[in-house]
């Protein structure tokens, strides 16, 4: 007779994954509704500190050789609500790891 259980200790590495992949799509889950909310406040007189961008872009960089033009820039915008739901996300994650783990 084959034994169907399996060993706990068969893979270390699943539950860290797993945690980072709970903190990944945490904060990205973060990132878009606090990009909705900041937009939504925009037009409310009392919540348009949510919206505030403060500029943040590397100037860019070209570098002209003789087969291609190449040009290098990063530029980002954050808004003041997803800084604040991204830190929330820091904190609930946890949570949400030790709800998924539960048996």
């Amino acid at each position: 007779m084959v034994s169907t259980t399996i060993n706990p200790r068969g893979n270390p590495t699943a539950p860290m994954f797993k945690k980072i992949l709970i903190y990944i799509v945490t904060i990205v889950v973060a990132l878009v509704i606090g990009g909705v909310v900041g937009n939504l406040c925009a037009d409310i007189a009392v919540m348009s500190w949510l919206d505030y961008t403060p500029p943040f872009h590397l100037d860019t960089k070209e570098l002209h050789l003789y087969i291609a033009d190449i040009t290098f820039g990063f530029q980002t915008k954050f808004n003041i609500a997803q800084v604040l739901l991204t830190i929330i996300g820091i904190f609930v994650a946890p949570k949400i790891y030790a709800l998924t783990t539960k048996k």
